[in-house]
């Protein structure tokens, strides 16, 4: 196994001070205002937190504050080579604060 290549995938611009790790799929069920409520109030109560399928069932998705608000966070990703499986991505990390030289 070869060692760990962390790569910049992008950027996600926030125009909510939120955000939320979805699979897009799921999406379709959501109508636009009640997901939106839904975001604002786990992202207000505490940093963040899980959306469910349905009552006591979580996996559906994560919010979460964006770190000072609205603005254009990177995202990372740790790409990892796992032999015949190939190099598959190990870990995505977005920059909510940059660096502290930036503050």
């Amino acid at each position: 196994m070869i060692g760990d290549e962390r790569i910049r995938l992008g950027e996600v611009g926030v125009d909510s001070g939120q955000l939320l790790v979805i699979d897009p799929c799921y999406l379709a069920q959501w109508d636009h205002e009640r997901l939106y409520d839904e975001l604002c109030r786990i992202t207000t109560e505490d940093f963040g937190g899980q959306l469910e399928y349905a009552p006591g069932r979580p996996g559906l998705a994560v919010a979460f504050s964006s770190g000072f608000g609205d603005g254009a966070y990177e995202v990372w990703a740790t790409v990892r080579d796992f032999g015949p499986w190939g190099r598959r991505l190990a870990r995505v990390e977005i920059d909510l604060l940059g660096e502290e030289d930036d503050l």
